[in-house]
């Protein structure tokens, strides 16, 4: 037997849960899988910022979507990351249902690099309910082994992140 659907003949995409899973999904994927091919230092620090990057992005969605302001919490020197609601408490990773932090403490090759991060002196940056941060700023990842400088920028005015490398 078929099943008729309530929904609206026609009406196709997917919903921001459905973006926001993948978009996790994608970071998740990027800290674990990636570096598991072998690489160099600079394979590691690439890694590392995108994976901030989609943090950043996950951070933004979240608080568009619930209306209210999310934290991406820096310690350790730039080597600790973690996501907060409007009251502080560290959210709940949506895949694992684990806190919502990452630590590059704990992988060897993103630990030997140097996190440099510069965001007008503040350690918190605040999303607001339209997605824009409260600063902007870089986090630049610095090896001797490496001819570049990884450098991620959020931009104040738009809240966009972008990965480059940069020549010091």
């Amino acid at each position: 037997m078929f099943r008729t659907s309530n929904t609206q003949r026609g009406a196709i995409g997917f919903t921001i849960t459905e973006v926001l899973v993948v978009t996790v999904l994608l970071g998740v994927t990027s800290v674990v899988a990636i570096p598991q091919f072998g690489g160099s230092t600079m394979q590691y620090a690439q890694t590392a910022a995108r994976s901030i990057a989609q943090h950043i992005q996950y951070a933004q969605d979240l608080a568009v979507t619930t209306q209210s302001s999310v934290t991406l919490s820096i310690t350790d020197s730039g080597y600790v990351y973690t996501l907060k609601d409007s009251g502080g408490e560290t959210l709940t990773h949506p895949i694992d249902r684990k806190p919502f932090a990452t630590d590059f403490r704990d992988d060897p090759n993103i630990s030997s690099l140097t996190i440099n991060v510069e965001f007008t002196g503040i350690t918190d940056l605040v999303f607001d309910a339209f997605g824009t941060p409260n600063t902007g700023g870089t986090i630049t990842m610095q090896h001797s082994k490496m001819d570049s400088d990884v450098v991620l920028t959020l931009h104040p005015a738009t809240g966009s992140v972008s990965v480059s490398l940069v020549t010091p």
